[in-house]
C-alpha cells in the first residue's frame, strides 16, 4: 500500500480523495497549499502526491519547480477541474505524471494510481542505480593485483550469473561489500536494486521491522505501514552484512523467508511473496557459533550454499602498493601525491589489523600531513604503529615442575609473532620487543628454522 499526499485548498475535496484513498488501504498526508505540501516532502517520503493546479500562494505549477530544484522526484498527478487537450499537454510538460478530473471518478482514481505507483518504483530503482554507480567509483572501487584476490573475483564472477547464495567471510575491513556488489554487477539482476543491510547495526528488537516491515498499528509508533529491506529488495540482491549478529530469535524468520520465498510483515497476516538474491558476510566463525547454539545450523546451511573468503591484506601484500596509489588519487585535494621507497616498505611492513579499510584512511591522514608537498614518506606515515596487546609487557610463562625446552617455547612465539604480522619478519620482531636482527639471530638458532621457511617468511 502507498503512502500518497493530497494538496488541496479545498477542505472537502482533500478529505473526499483521502477518504477514497483510504478505504483502499493507502496512507494520506494533507496540505492546503503547495508550501505546505513542500515542506512535508522536505521531512517525509511519499509514494506519489495528488494536487490542485490552481491555489492561493504556492499553486501545483510551482510545487512541481521547487521539487525539481530539490530533486524530489516523486511523482505528481494533478487535479483540475478544465480537462482539455491542451490543459493535459501543458500539465506534461510541467512535469506531471497524469491528471484527474473534478468531480471524481472512484474508479479511474484507482487506475491512476495504479499506473503512478509503477512509475514511482521505477524511479526509486533509477534513482538507487544511480547512487550505486557512484558508490562503485572512487573509494568503493575494486582494486588488486594478488594472484589471492584474482582468485576471489574469479569465483565471484563464476557464482554471479546464478542465484545461488553466497557467504562471504574475512575480518573486517577486506572488502566483503566490494566483492558482494561486484557478484551483483555482474548477474542478471545488476539493473535491479543492490540492498545492504548491516545486521549488527540494528536494534535487536527491530530486527524483524526492518527486514520484513510491518503494518499500520503493529506496535506503538506505527502510523503507517512501513515496507522491510526484503520487500524492498524485490527482483534485486540482499545484501545481508555481519550475518552473525543477526539475533537467534530472528534466524527462523529469516530461513522461512529464504526457504519459501514469502514472508509477513510484523503485525500482518498476509503472505507476501519476494523474489530476491541473498548475499550475506561476516567476519565471525559461524560453525563455531552453531556449536555454542548461538546461530542455527539449518541456517548456515542456507546461506552457506558457495562459500567465499576474503584474505586479510596482509597475506596479500602484493595489493598494497595499488590500493594505497588508489586511495591517494581518490582523495587528493590538489595535485599529485606520491610515496617514497621508504614509506612503501612501510606500509609493506605494517600488519594492517584494520586491512582496506585502515589503508583507506592512512592514505588519507598521509595526504593532509604532507602539507601539500607531494610526497609521503616513511615519516609521514610515523602514525603507523603496531599497537601490542594490552598487558603484553606483564605476560609471565610459568616453568613447569619438571622442566621445559625453552627451545619449544621460542619456536611457538616466532610462530605466533609470525601469523600476527602475516609472515613479515620485521612486524614479528616488533611484536617480540626483538630488532630485526636479534630476531633473524632466533629464527637460526631454532632447530625447527626448516620448518619456518616452508610457512613463507618474508623478509
Amino acid at each position: 500500500m502507498a503512502h500518497i499526499l493530497i494538496v488541496d485548498d479545498e477542505d472537502k475535496i482533500r478529505h473526499l480523495l483521502s477518504m477514497m484513498l483510504e478505504r483502499r488501504g493507502h496512507t494520506t498526508e494533507m496540505a492546503a497549499n503547495g508550501q505546505n505540501a513542500f515542506e512535508k516532502l522536505k521531512s517525509n517520503k511519499f509514494d506519489m502526491i495528488f494536487s490542485d493546479i490552481r491555489m492561493p500562494e504556492v499553486d501545483g505549477k510551482a510545487l512541481i519547480l521547487m521539487m525539481n530544484n530539490a530533486k524530489i522526484y516523486t511523482p505528481v498527478v494533478f487535479i483540475t477541474a478544465f480537462a482539455t487537450v491542451d490543459s493535459a499537454v501543458e500539465m506534461m510538460r510541467q512535469g506531471a505524471a497524469d491528471y484527474i478530473t473534478k468531480p471524481f471518478d472512484e474508479e479511474k482514481i484507482f487506475i491512476t494510481v495504479e499506473r503512478t505507483l509503477k512509475l514511482s518504483s521505477l524511479i526509486a530503482e533509477n534513482q538507487a542505480m544511480r547512487q550505486q554507480l557512484q558508490r562503485a567509483d572512487g573509494k568503493h572501487t575494486l582494486v588488486f593485483k594478488s594472484q589471492q584476490m584474482r582468485e576471489i573475483v574469479s569465483l565471484a564472477a563464476n557464482v554471479a550469473d546464478s542465484d545461488t547464495a553466497v557467504l562471504i567471510t574475512g575480518e573486517s575491513g577486506t572488502g566483503k561489500e566490494l566483492i558482494a556488489r561486484y557478484i551483483h554487477t555482474k548477474s542478471k539482476r545488476k539493473t535491479r536494486k543492490f540492498v545492504p543491510v548491516n545486521c549488527a547495526a540494528i536494534s535487536p528488537n527491530l530486527v524483524e521491522s526492518e527486514l520484513f516491515g510491518y503494518e499500520k498499528g503493529a506496535f506503538t509508533g506505527a502510523g503507517k505501514t512501513q515496507i522491510g529491506k526484503f520487500e524492498y529488495a524485490d527482483q534485486g540482491t540482499l545484501f545481508l552484512d555481519e550475518i552473525g549478529d543477526l539475533p537467534l530469535e530472528s534466524q527462523a524468520k529469516m530461513l522461512r523467508a529464504l526457504q519459501e520465498k514469502k514472508f509477513q510483515r510484523v503485525g500482518g497476516n498476509e503472505e507476501i511473496p519476494v523474489n530476491v538474491r541473498i548475499i550475506c558476510a561476516t567476519n565471525k566463525k559461524l560453525q563455531q557459533m552453531v556449536n555454542r547454539n548461538k546461530f542455527r545450523q539449518d541456517l548456515l546451511f542456507r546461506i552457506n550454499v558457495f562459500p567465499i573468503e576474503i584474505l586479510p591484506l596482509r597475506n596479500r601484500k602484493d595489493d598494497i602498493l595499488p590500493l594505497a596509489n588508489h586511495f591517494l588519487n581518490f582523495f587528493k585535494l590538489k595535485g599529485k601525491y606520491e610515496l617514497t621507497k621508504g614509506a612503501f616498505q612501510k606500509l609493506l611492513e605494517y600488519p594492517w589489523p584494520g586491512n582496506v579499510r585502515e589503508l583507506g584512511n592512512a592514505m588519507e591522514r598521509a595526504i593532509i600531513l604532507t602539507k601539500n608537498t607531494g610526497k609521503i614518506t616513511s615519516e609521514t606515515l610515523s602514525f603507523l604503529k603496531i599497537h601490542h596487546p594490552e598487558g603484553l609487557n606483564d605476560t609471565i610463562i610459568k616453568l613447569p615442575p619438571n622442566g621445559i625446552q625453552l627451545q619449544t617455547v621460542q619456536l611457538s612465539l616466532v610462530k605466533q609473532a609470525l601469523t600476527a604480522a602475516g609472515n613479515n619478519q620485521t612486524s614479528a620482531a616488533k611484536l617480540l620487543g626483538l630488532s630485526r636482527a636479534k630476531f633473524r639471530v632466533l629464527l637460526k638458532n631454532i632447530e625447527d628454522d626448516d620448518k619456518l621457511e616452508k610457512e613463507g617468511c618474508s623478509p
